[in-house]
């Protein structure tokens, strides 16, 4: 689909190997800044190296992002950033919003700097630090909603325990010895039993169209 004339939109994959994530380490022209707040952190994670505007760990997963004064109007809706991203600078850039959801799953992220006219994603108020300024936003140390009180936290059902899931989400997961809808089913998924009975179907399914087939090729 086309952008609209002036529109830069930015693609942003950001999971597993350095591969795939290598056009958004070099989409915006320019290195890393050794001054931003990306940059340090980069500089003290042990084993972290910069790659241009990225910064990744040994296995090549990107922890890092500096994307500072990059010309972005919009961030793509479909944009995906991995958990392990634990700080993003996209400040200086003429950003009109963020998608709702473009941060949902980032529980390890720590620090994001936005233009002044951006709120922190989740709100503010689902980070430890805000500081504001009239050239950008900093977010920093997102909140635990599953410790809050109020409106904020979530009631999970029976069997199951409220989980992080990024920058005011929350996730309700089973309890350890529960699965299925809601957490009613007790006990482990019976695996062997599951594919066991697959296997069956598939092979009795396989042997009767090899059969139809056979006496479709045989009829004259």
């Amino acid at each position: 689909m086309a952008a609209a004339p002036g529109v830069v939109w930015l693609f942003l994959v950001v999971s597993g190997a350095l591969g795939a994530a290598q056009p958004i380490c070099s989409w915006c022209p320019g290195e890393m800044r050794n001054v931003s707040e990306v940059g340090r952190r980069c500089v003290g994670t042990p084993g972290a190296r910069i790659v241009a505007r990225c910064c990744v760990t040994g296995n090549d997963t990107v922890i890092g992002l500096d994307l500072h004064n990059c010309s972005l109007f919009h961030l793509d809706p479909a944009l995906h950033l991995s958990a392990a991203l634990a700080a993003i600078d996209l400040s200086q850039n003429p950003l009109q919003d963020l998608p709702a959801d473009a941060f949902q799953g980032l529980i390890g992220l720590e620090y994001i700097a936005l233009p002044p006219n951006i709120s922190c994603p989740g709100g503010d108020g689902a980070w430890r630090r805000v500081n504001s300024s009239a050239d950008a936003r900093i977010c920093q140390d997102q909140k635990d909603w599953c410790n809050s009180t109020g409106d904020q936290a979530l009631l999970c059902p029976e069997n199951s325990l409220c989980a992080p899931a990024g920058p005011g989400y929350t996730q309700c997961l089973c309890a350890p010895g529960f699965r299925g809808y809601k957490c009613m089913r007790e006990g482990s998924f019976p695996t062997i039993l599951f594919f066991g009975i697959l296997s069956s179907v598939t092979l009795s399914l396989s042997i009767l169209l090899w059969c139809t087939q056979r006496k479709k090729v045989k009829s004259p």
